[in-house]
């Protein structure tokens, strides 16, 4: 399928995008981010921004940094940039993700968020190694994906509610295109939103040499407190 027929698809989507706005799968995935680390000047390459709704939850906590959001529909950038007309730290662009060139860098995050299973699965490995060439070693990359048996399930009982590619995203064919572009897999989770395990999330980064950190070492005084008493509790308990 051409570029242009995708783009044309998404196009068409805006108006259902904004009125199912801001979900649960959304929110979910915002207080995940919020978890690994996003701050207020984190600055954050959304890739597959669709009409905003995302970004607009990022900028609740990106107050001071950057957020660049890029969308293949430029009628879903449009009204992105309509919608957070009054967000000055944020940059959009119509653009290819596949492809894409950030005006901005050393990004703290780059998310996609369920985003990779409408992109064919031919162009996930020069995908990954866009992503690899983007990322610096304190980037995190966050996915999101349907579980890929639940879009099989849904191919065969529920195939209009697939998009124009709603395709299966497995995880070992993942796994081979970070091994090829110098990535790793450092977090994986299979969760339900609303079905059973219905999603698959997970954080790559560059691969890094081992170095050897006690974590003893990186323990404030409170940490360090709450983990010899864990300690004592765990030895009257099992031993």
């Amino acid at each position: 399928m051409k570029k242009e027929d995708i783009a044309e698809f998404y196009d068409e989507y805006v108006q259902r995008q904004l009125k199912i706005g801001a979900n649960e799968r959304l929110i979910s995935l915002y207080k995940r981010l919020m978890g690994l680390g996003l701050k207020d000047d984190s600055k954050v390459l959304e890739l597959g921004c669709g009409v905003g709704i995302f970004t607009k939850l990022l900028t609740k906590k990106v107050s001071s940094g950057i957020i660049e959001a890029v969308d293949l529909s430029e009628k879903s950038v449009t009204v992105a940039k309509t919608e957070l007309k009054s967000k000055k730290n944020i940059h959009f662009d119509v653009a290819d993700v596949v492809k894409y060139h950030p005006k901005n860098s050393d990004f703290d995050f780059i998310t996609l968020m369920d985003v990779i299973e409408h992109i064919p699965l031919e162009q996930h490995e020069e995908l990954f190694g866009n992503l690899a060439k983007i990322a610096t070693d304190k980037t995190k990359i966050a996915i999101n994906i349907p579980n890929p048996q639940y879009i099989g399930y849904a191919r065969i009982n529920h195939p209009e509610t697939l998009q124009v590619i709603d395709q299966e995203v497995h995880l070992f064919p993942v796994i081979q295109h970070l091994e090829t572009h110098n990535l790793e897999l450092v977090f994986f989770e299979k969760y339900g939103i609303w079905e059973e395990e219905d999603y698959h999330f997970m954080v790559i980064r560059k691969k890094r040499d081992f170095q050897l950190k006690h974590l003893a070492d990186q323990r404030n005084l409170k940490e360090k407190i709450a983990k010899k008493v864990s300690v004592k509790i765990n030895e009257i308990k099992y031993k």
